[in-house]
């Protein structure tokens, strides 16, 4: 990743974005990187999927308990551990794979050139404070959809940078989550429009997949999602970059200089 999002010199501040100019810049990177970012989500994507879909697959084929002379299904317990697994599974990887992502897309922002073993090596190195945030993140939302739907929505996007802050700033836990508050502060549509458009986006896309092979072996469906997640996730994750930056160029003047030594300081 050798080419930046378009700079003139070192201080050059950052320049605020539209959601149109989000989405553009995140396919423009995305079709330009699209080796390095796919390589990223593979790593950790093709195994944990195909480990899911096999042990599903062992759980309907075994999970049967003898009754007298009746034979028990047990396909909901079976359907039911398989989803809690994929819950599991896809939480874990996302995690690595947004701070993964998130530091090679920041980095290649400030200048910087990083690799896939390098973006990995800092995604793993920050996945249990990554998943701390994002179950605080998570729990905050929660609890406003209880209360109601719509406080729910607006705590959920007030916080939706969290993890962008701690992976660029190295702000951790609640600190993570006062500075995406402060940074969506005044912002919220604009933020909550981005993500919905992306989220729709990823979400059409992955169905296109992943419908097809619906009704097929249990391997033709793990390969299909493996396949949907491996190329939706990245793009997820770069609108979820590049919102995180542009919130911070309309709420500071944020230029190259100042995120080279953010992200040194949070390698740290």
């Amino acid at each position: 990743m050798s080419e930046t999002t378009g700079h003139d010199g070192g201080t050059a501040a950052l320049p605020p974005r539209g959601i149109g100019e989000i989405l553009s810049t995140a396919f423009q990177l995305y079709r330009r990187h699209w080796r390095t970012l796919l390589a990223i989500a593979a790593v950790v994507v093709v195994p944990l999927t195909l480990l899911q879909y096999v042990l599903g697959h062992w759980v309907r084929t075994h999970g049967q308990q003898m009754r007298g002379q009746v034979v028990v299904s047990t396909s909901f317990w079976a359907v039911a551990t398989a989803s809690l697994l994929a819950a599991l599974v896809g939480l874990l990887a996302y995690q690595v794979l947004t701070g993964a992502i998130t530091r090679a897309v920041a980095a290649e922002v400030a200048g910087q050139d990083p690799g896939v073993e390098q973006s990995y090596r800092f995604g793993f190195a920050r996945l249990w404070p990554i998943l701390l945030v994002s179950v605080l993140v998570g729990l905050a939302t929660v609890a406003g959809l209880i209360v109601l739907v719509i406080p729910g929505i607006y705590i959920g996007v007030r916080l939706a940078v969290s993890v962008q802050a701690l992976v660029v700033e190295g702000r951790r836990g609640t600190e993570a989550m006062g500075r995406s508050w402060a940074l969506v502060g005044g912002h919220w549509w604009h933020a909550f429009a981005t993500l919905l458009v992306a989220a729709l986006l990823t979400g059409v896309i992955n169905a296109v997949i992943t419908t097809p092979f619906s009704a097929g072996a249990w391997l033709v469906q793990a390969v299909a999602a493996a396949v949907a997640t491996i190329v939706t996730l990245p793009y997820g994750a770069l609108v979820g970059v590049l919102l995180y930056l542009d919130l911070r160029a309309r709420k500071e003047r944020l230029d190259l200089d100042t995120l080279k030594a953010d992200l040194q300081a949070s390698a740290a």
